[in-house]
């Protein structure tokens, strides 16, 4: 019965890998990662360099200072003007006003080699927005994209995780108890009820 138990943990345990890993953020970019501009795309990574090396995607794990990395092949992209905000979400689904949810702001700019990186330090948990609009100088061409993310909240991953090593638990410990009630555990529960 014990090798069945380990076994079921090592089981469960190989399930939920990947999706632990993911949510880790045990990736560099992640080709779930790209904010889509309308035609063009950049990536996306966020991390916490202070708390951990993990990078991230969609969930950063803690408030806190961070850093924000845009990364853009497309030379087209690297000869416009770059106007980088962060918002406040008001939901899961990048929902924010680009003018009234600011939280943070690049200065408007040109980064010819394709990539910026910047702080922003989050001081509130929540739902938050990369907000990307890129122009040309004349005005003609124009990209814009959005990015949703949250900061030091509980991810659909990690509760999935809690809920399936809650379940283990409650397994494994009745299986054990009956196990024990039985004697099956190589000791038996003293009876009390006799009396000398």
């Amino acid at each position: 019965m014990i090798k069945i138990l380990f076994g079921a943990a090592l089981l469960i345990l190989a399930a939920l890998h990947p999706c632990a890993a993911l949510a880790a953020g045990w990736h560099y970019y992640d080709p779930e990662c790209p904010i889509d501009l309308g035609g063009k795309s950049m990536k996306f990574v966020a991390m916490q360099p202070k708390k951990n090396v993990d990078r991230e995607c969609v969930a950063l794990p803690d408030v806190g200072p961070s850093v924000i990395v845009l990364d853009a092949e497309d030379n087209d992209l690297r000869d416009m003007n770059w106007d980088i905000r962060i918002l406040r979400g008001k939901g899961p689904n990048g929902d924010a006003d680009p003018e009234a949810d600011v939280v943070g702001r690049l200065p408007v700019q040109k980064f010819r080699n394709g990539m910026v990186n910047f702080d922003q330090n989050f001081k509130e948990p929540g739902a938050y927005v990369l907000y990307a609009k890129l122009t040309s100088d004349d005005g003609a061409k124009r990209f814009e994209g959005r990015h949703p993310f949250s900061v030091g909240l509980v991810t659909d991953e990690e509760i999935y995780l809690y809920i399936a090593f809650g379940v283990f638990v409650v397994i494994a410990g009745g299986v054990a108890f009956t196990l024990w009630r039985q004697g099956k555990l190589g000791f038996k529960i003293p009876d009390f009820s006799k009396t000398d």
